[in-house]
């Protein structure tokens, strides 16, 4: 049923139906037809404002049922004097008629008929009476309609000023994050005559699931993982900075110490990672390679990770089979050592399923990863994370990246 709108009309002590006196305001002492008759009719109560005195009547007006405004001419004070009008209506939320005899002096900025029943409508000078009176009754059974409106509005702006408070908030939040994400990543590789390394990382948002690092073990070892935290966003981001300082990859003993298997550092992490219980479905992915610098001799690990590749001198690509399941989902999963002997000039590929993805969702994805390697098998390390840089680019899909993509690259070198 549609709400109970105030009507123009009231009855008489004879029980006749006449219309209250609306206020007509003119802007100058030339009265339209239409308001001629609605005052003699007894309709409108005619005030006349004098021309260029500005809006200083208006308040006066506030709380009256309706509001006409009559304007004539189109020089530049008529306009200047309509600006003022229509501001001060707008800004005391008054609903009004304006009567202007040029059309030109119509400005969309400030009223359109092509609104239903706007608060502030156009009407020509030579409106009639019977449609003045409609339109003022129509006004006037929409005004508490305009009023509930106004204070919804209100209301939502202060909802939409609180949420745009804590957008902000979130957003310094994220940054902060992101900020700490990155001090846990390499600054520098541990490049050296026999191996050379380089990274390519992509998060998918402010904070990444994915984590990477190269590092230094002893004179002639580097250790250099890949992880990868289902998911990602601020919890799967937290999840690696855990993963970080968990994988242990070295014992220290007194006088000496001892470079633990990637094997077994898998392991203790699939153990501590079992022990915090996580949530269903929430597991981590990991790739963990130790390389003798000197025997260019590879022992690698994988737990429920992307097999890493191998690109030998000739351009041959492979995978290389390291058996291994998720880590964090059953306590007493065994992560197995295999070992590669490398040769100069060849590559390890460690990646995240991230950049399977960004290939496409098909039983293609491995294939397409394997042929754009090839193809860029010529290139040393660094230089190939740079033009898998622009292969990234160049696909559909990277505007709308799904998922994080992490590459590491292990360059064998020849002895020099």
């Amino acid at each position: 049923m549609p709400a109970m709108v105030p009507d123009i009309h009231e009855q008489d002590r004879d029980g006749a139906v006449s219309a209250p006196p609306v206020p007509v305001v003119l802007s100058d002492r030339q009265v339209p037809p239409g308001v001629s008759e609605l005052e003699a009719s007894g309709a409108a109560c005619l005030r006349v404002h004098p021309a260029g005195q500005g809006s200083d009547d208006l308040p006066l007006v506030r709380d009256c049922p309706g509001l006409v405004l009559a304007v004539r001419g189109d020089d530049l004070e008529v306009r200047k004097r309509l600006g003022r009008w229509v501001a001060a209506v707008s800004e005391q939320n008054l609903q009004c008629i304006i009567l202007a005899d040029d059309p030109k002096l119509r400005y969309d900025g400030w009223w359109t008929t092509a609104d239903v029943l706007p608060k502030i409508q156009w009407c020509g000078w030579d409106v009639g009476a019977e449609e003045l009176r409609g339109r003022i009754a129509a006004m006037l059974d929409y005004r508490q309609v305009f009023d509930r409106s106004e204070k919804y509005l209100g209301q939502l702006e202060q909802w939409a000023s609180s949420l745009n408070n804590s957008f902000e908030e979130l957003h310094q939040e994220l940054r902060l994050a992101w900020r700490v994400q990155q001090d846990f990543l390499p600054k520098q590789l541990p490049n050296g005559d026999r191996a050379r390394f380089a990274a390519l990382y992509r998060p998918a948002s402010w904070v990444s699931g994915d984590i990477y690092d190269v590092f230094r073990l002893d004179e002639h070892h580097v250790g250099f993982y890949v992880a990868d935290v289902v998911g990602h966003g601020v919890a799967a981001g937290l999840m690696t900075l855990f993963v970080k300082r968990a994988l242990v990859t070295k014992e220290i003993g007194e006088n000496s110490y001892v470079l633990v298997p990637p094997g077994r550092s898998l392991s203790k992490l699939n153990a501590d990672l079992s022990e915090m219980q996580l949530p269903e479905q929430q597991f981590v992915t990991a790739c963990y390679a130790i390389l003798n610098t000197e025997t260019l001799e590879l022992s690698v690990a994988r737990g429920g990770h992307p097999l890493p590749i191998l690109i030998d001198s000739s351009g041959q690509v492979s995978r290389i089979e390291v058996p291994g399941p998720l880590l964090g989902v059953f306590e007493d999963s065994e992560y197995p050592d295999v070992r590669v002997q490398l040769a100069a000039g060849d590559k390890l590929v460690m990646i995240t399923d991230g950049l399977e993805q960004a290939f496409g969702h098909d039983e293609h994805t491995e294939r397409k990863v394997v042929e754009a390697l090839a193809k860029l098998h010529h290139l040393g390390a660094e230089e190939l994370v740079q033009a898998f840089h622009g292969v990234l680019d160049s696909l559909e899909s990277s505007l709308h990246t799904g998922d994080d993509i992490t590459v590491v690259v292990a360059e064998a070198l020849a002895r020099s």
